[in-house]
């Protein structure tokens, strides 16, 4: 009996704690208000710690009332000041691609936070991402390197298996610039799907800051880039979804569907419509095919399995997200 009694109370200990989660996908919504009573509530230390975890816990930061001067407001400020230091190199880096004529557009952060936001401080980043032509890769690592950067890894010349390139700068730091060949990294993951600048295009109808395409590449990111560990990640997909026309959502299916991503838009868009109540990620989700390969993946990522990454002392979450990725090695 002790010993059954010990077990039921490791279980306990485990168990998620759904009341959290709900609270945490309800304030990590950025257009959603924040009620009162959660400033008040003795889960609040443990909610801002699994925030900060998925990486929305700015928003949870500016809606719960944070001062500069209060708890975490230096390292709020730290971030916001890294954020903008890394826009106005952005802005050199890309007119410098430019002026040599390499074919090269900004994704995720600083494009997020100016589309996708409309408190730009809720989107804070901490690299810049560039997804280059694969035929112009070359060039822009030259350009990269006439700025002054220095591959992060220490390689100076070939292809990586990744198709991923990363910069550092002597005079900065804390900054890190990413060149990208494709989203995708693992080359067993492209036999199946790619999401390169010729797909971002594609995507958005030839505008790589459309919302379809932001669209695809939060889900790209959030799917195939990483295995569903941060919240963050599906804000940015929910934020994309509320801005792309509902005049564009067929075509938008359509052409996700033709780049063969119908399992990551399913499952991303389900599980981002049920974390947030959404009814537009619903919509769109259910404009992607359904066959048992999209039914186990709906039954593997849940919101819980999502919310629980955060957290260090579960496995179950891992072994649904892992689970899944290896679904995504299939043909």
């Amino acid at each position: 009996m002790p010993k059954m009694a010990s077990h039921a109370a490791a279980r306990a200990r485990h168990a998620p704690d759904r009341n959290l989660y709900r609270t945490l996908a309800y304030l990590a919504d950025p257009e959603k208000p924040a009620p009162p009573a959660v400033q008040r509530t003795a889960d609040c230390a443990a909610l801002t710690e699994l925030a900060k975890a998925h990486g929305v816990d700015a928003i949870l930061w500016r809606k719960l009332g944070g001062g500069y001067d209060g708890p975490g407001g230096q390292d709020m400020l730290y971030r916001i000041a890294q954020a903008m230091l890394l826009e106005r190199l952005r802005h050199e880096i890309t007119a410098a691609l430019a002026s040599g004529g390499t074919r090269a557009s900004v994704v995720k952060g600083p494009v997020f936070a100016d589309r996708l936001y409309a408190m730009h401080g809720d989107r804070l980043f901490t690299d810049i991402d560039l997804l280059v032509e694969e035929s112009a890769m070359g060039a822009a690592i030259g350009t990269m390197r006439e700025l002054g950067y220095v591959r992060a890894d220490g390689r100076q010349d070939g292809q990586r298996r990744s198709m991923e390139y990363k910069f550092t700068h002597p005079a900065h730091a804390h900054v890190l610039i990413e060149l990208h060949g494709d989203m995708v990294h693992y080359p067993l993951l492209r036999r199946r799907a790619s999401f390169g600048r010729r797909e971002l295009l594609r995507a958005g109808d030839g505008d790589g800051e459309t919302g379809g395409a932001l669209l695809a590449t939060a889900i790209v990111h959030a799917t195939l880039g990483h295995k569903f560990e941060r919240l963050a990640m599906l804000v940015d997909v929910l934020q994309a979804a509320r801005r792309l026309p509902p005049a564009d959502h067929r075509r938008f299916a359509d052409t996700l569907s033709a780049m063969r991503l119908d399992l990551e838009c399913a499952v991303c868009l389900g599980v981002t419509a049920a974390l947030f109540e959404d009814a537009t990620c619903a919509d769109l989700a259910s404009l992607f095919r359904k066959n048992l390969k999209d039914r186990i993946g709906a039954w593997l990522i849940t919101p819980q399995a999502v919310i629980a990454a955060g957290e260090k002392s579960t496995n179950t979450s891992w072994l649904r997200r892992k689970s899944f990725r290896l679904m995504q090695y299939l043909p």
